[in-house]
């Protein structure tokens, strides 16, 4: 390849290099990304759509021009206080890019871009369900079969009291995730007997999916169930929330979102941290904002507060409903502290 042109962004770099190209968020699940919208965050024009962490986790998935096997980059590209690309790493990482293409022979330029990601500091490695689920979607887009576990899956579903779920792969469980709507009645009386591990590996897949109201309230009906009993498993009742998290049945997880936070039994920091994550639609919603806020300030270290906190106050529409909560003269002592301690530090003591 030769040095005729300089490549503005990331999408023309991987053009010139004669690869398709089709832009994934993973941050708070796996979701494809318009390419009019990659276009205007690579230009500066608008921030990435879906941040989380301050960061955007993308998945690009490339595909020669001419044929042949498809490759996977995971980036976390850093953001500004906007929510928009910080151009210097982005541009460091495309002179990389660049010089790798044209120090090569042209003969593989999939190769020579590959060999560039160990040296640029954005790569990433995502979750295991998270890569999984990303695997699935990318399958289904390139109209490639589902993995070899897909039938042991299956077959577990279609008798989950026999008791074999040990030898079940993750792949197969993102690939049945990934085909919901074919699957939906297997997968919905399967539930209340599934091993709780396959469960929550099954809803964290599905957080990735946008599944109706009748999946979303037979994963509520598990969760309900566990949470009845004298010590929760807080590993189910936190899968459950990631499982329906993108389901339209927003008023069915709002109510089980409520139960949850009513419930002292139900306030483990990784529930805590589910709602947080993977819900910051719902805690646009007054209520259920206080709620979360007060469970999270009653029942978690300050690290955790302001961990999820700082990362929420990146969503203008969510950090509104949170900053009413927080600024409320009604709010309970613990939050107020909470609350002074994530603007101005801990204070000193004598």
């Amino acid at each position: 390849m030769t040095d005729n042109s300089n490549p503005g962004t990331l999408s023309d770099l991987i053009s010139q290099a004669r690869f398709k190209l089709r832009w994934f968020d993973l941050g708070r699940r796996v979701r494809s990304v318009p390419r009019s919208a990659a276009d205007a965050f690579e230009a500066g024009d608008a921030p990435w759509p879906h941040p989380y962490l301050r960061e955007a986790w993308v998945g690009l998935l490339l595909w020669p021009e001419e044929g042949g096997e498809p490759a996977v980059w995971f980036l976390r590209l850093p953001l500004d206080e906007q929510g928009k690309l910080q151009f210097a790493a982005r541009d460091n990482f495309l002179a990389l890019l660049n010089r790798k293409l044209v120090a090569g022979d042209g003969s593989d330029a999939g190769e020579q871009l590959g060999s560039a990601l160990s040296e640029s500091g954005l790569v990433y490695s995502p979750p295991p369900e998270r890569q999984a689920t990303f695997h699935a979607h990318a399958a289904r887009l390139l109209r490639r079969a589902p993995s070899a576990h897909y039938e042991n899956v299956l077959a577990y579903l279609r008798a989950p009291d026999s008791g074999t779920w040990g030898h079940l792969g993750l792949q197969g469980i993102a690939d049945v995730s990934a085909r919901w709507e074919e699957h939906r009645q297997l997968i919905d009386e399967a539930l209340p007997q599934i091993a709780a591990p396959v469960f929550v590996s099954l809803c964290q897949c599905l957080e990735s999916e946008a599944i109706d109201h009748r999946l979303a309230a037979a994963i509520i009906r598990r969760a309900d169930a566990e949470l009845q009993q004298q010590q929760p498993e807080a590993a189910i009742l936190a899968a459950a929330v990631r499982g329906i998290s993108f389901s339209p049945a927003r008023g069915l997880r709002h109510e089980f979102l409520q139960r949850l936070l009513h419930s002292d039994r139900a306030r483990a920091g990784e529930t805590l941290a589910a709602m947080g994550s993977r819900c910051p639609e719902d805690l646009q919603e007054p209520a259920l904002a206080a709620l979360w806020l007060t469970a999270l300030a009653e029942s978690q270290k300050q690290e955790t507060f302001n961990l999820l906190l700082a990362d929420l106050m990146f969503l203008p529409a969510t950090r509104t409903a949170l900053l009413d909560a927080l600024r409320s003269p009604e709010r309970p002592e613990a939050l107020a502290r909470a609350f002074g301690v994530f603007l101005h530090g801990p204070q000193p003591t004598h």
